[in-house]
């Protein structure tokens, strides 16, 4: 299941409509809107991330799951998201980025 799939559950189950979230997003944005991330066809940010979380009732790293496909702006938002994750998504995120850095050095 991916991270939109179980947010949009806990917001179904939580009786949250998609107008109400984005009412809670700085900037505000639509229904329609909120409607096109929670079907992951557009991106999420952080900030973004963390109301949809809050407001599934959840914390960040169980709205991700193993499923981390977040729009970052700057490093900063790269270390504001490490920050939210579990110990284990930790572990696997940093054994991916030394990963990549092995593979790009070849």
């Amino acid at each position: 299941m991916h991270w939109y799939e179980r947010v949009a559950a806990s917001l179904r189950d939580r009786g949250v409509s998609n107008a109400e979230v984005g009412r809670n997003m700085t900037p505000k944005v639509t229904g329609q809107a909120i409607t096109l991330k929670l079907q992951g066809k557009r991106p999420v940010t952080v900030e973004e991330l963390k109301v949809f979380a809050a407001m599934a009732g959840m914390t960040v790293a169980e709205a991700l799951g193993d499923d981390v496909v977040i729009e970052l702006q700057d490093e900063k938002d790269l270390i504001e998201l490490y920050r939210l994750l579990s110990d284990d998504q930790k572990r696997a995120f940093m054994d991916m980025l030394k990963a990549t850095v092995r593979a790009a050095d070849k």
